[in-house]
């Protein structure tokens, strides 16, 4: 059911309804006309490529909100990879549209098309996993790497939070005697013993038993920032390999329009993700990068855009502008790199 504190009188107020569907998280929010906040809810992951429950999940998130909604965009994980599985998706979603009248994309898409406002740029996602997405001002998009803990997201929380842990490792059976003193402040942070086998046997068990252990490594990341914030060397390293990894997915990205855009300066880049919590890597990237651009919209922002479109509304600076401050109030949506992807929480009435 959406939430109370952001309820309405459906059936009179027309609107737009956004979703954005990750792997951990779904939000819907509802938009009225004047850019105002009429409804927000969020719930678990609904990927449709690794949950099986994903057409419950959207249904159960939709349908109570969908009342009076002239239009919907969808920006889902992982759509666009499978042709024949991206049919069974949107006929489910025509199901949850009373009008037909949707957008359906990658969420990395719509989160691109929200941090430029539909303009050109690349964005550059590193939470979980790392994935660079970019738009031409004729549209045209390319998307590098993204592909998987297995194959890629290098300069990803998981990433980061891997290669700690393999230094764990080579530090203890003395591969890395000069990260001992890193590997101990791990082991101290965790609740391990510090001293080998123990600490690996505690590693190796505490993996084993995580529910979702590609997240419980992810996690490790933040652990590296505070050390490297505290100069140590090895947590510092780390971090300026993954700004590496990430300023080759923004460089490639851009590298992919280049030839229409001789002469031109560089795509802007902007970011979202956990990752950019650190100031390090934020720092890193602004001097491989150049100064990356604030979000305009978070990703809800790009689908509320998308939709507005199709239900023939005017859209502005003004009106972006005014979106941009109400979806501000909103739990997990501010573009802050500090913010942006904190726990959600009871959702507080917009403007208010």
């Amino acid at each position: 059911m959406h939430d109370p504190a952001f309820s309405a009188p459906f059936s009179s107020v027309p609107a737009i309804l956004a979703v954005d569907g990750g792997g951990t998280k779904t939000a819907a929010v509802r938009i009225g006309q004047d850019a105002r906040v009429q409804a927000y809810q969020t719930t678990g992951g609904s990927n449709p490529f690794d949950q099986s429950g994903w057409q419950e999940v959207l249904t159960d998130l939709v349908t109570p909100m969908s009342e009076g909604v002239l239009a919907f965009a969808f920006g889902l994980a992982g759509y666009g990879e499978n042709r024949a599985f991206g049919e069974t998706i949107r006929t489910h979603l025509h199901s949850l549209c009373p009008n037909g009248v949707f957008t359906l994309s990658n969420d990395v898409d719509m989160a691109c098309n929200g941090a430029f406002a539909e303009g050109a740029g690349v964005l550059l996602l590193s939470g979980t996993g790392a994935i660079a997405w970019a738009r031409n001002a004729l549209g045209q998009t390319t998307r590098v790497g993204g592909w998987g803990s297995t194959f890629g997201d290098e300069g990803s929380a998981y990433w980061i939070g891997r290669k700690a842990l393999q230094l764990l490792c080579q530090a203890f059976d003395g591969r890395a005697p000069d990260a001992v003193p890193f590997a101990r402040r791990l082991c101290a942070h965790m609740g391990w013993a510090d001293t080998n086998p123990a600490a690996v046997d505690a590693l190796l068990g505490w993996h084993a038993a995580q529910a979702r252990p590609r997240s419980a490594v992810a996690q490790c990341a933040r652990l590296v920032d505070t050390l490297a914030e505290e100069g140590c060397p090895q947590a510092l390293a780390l971090l300026k390999a993954a700004a590496v990894e990430l300023a080759r997915c923004v460089q490639t990205a851009r590298a992919h329009f280049e030839p229409d855009t001789v002469g031109m300066a560089p795509l802007p880049w902007s970011y979202a993700g956990s990752v950019f919590n650190s100031r390090l890597i934020r720092t890193e990237l602004a001097t491989l990068c150049g100064t990356p651009q604030p979000p305009r919209l978070p990703p809800l922002g790009g689908g509320i855009l998308r939709a507005a479109r199709q239900a023939g509304w005017r859209i502005d600076s003004d009106w972006i502008s005014t979106l941009a401050e109400n979806l501000q109030t909103l739990p997990a949506t501010s573009t802050s790199p500090t913010t942006h992807l904190l726990p959600a929480r009871q959702a507080e009435k917009a403007g208010s």
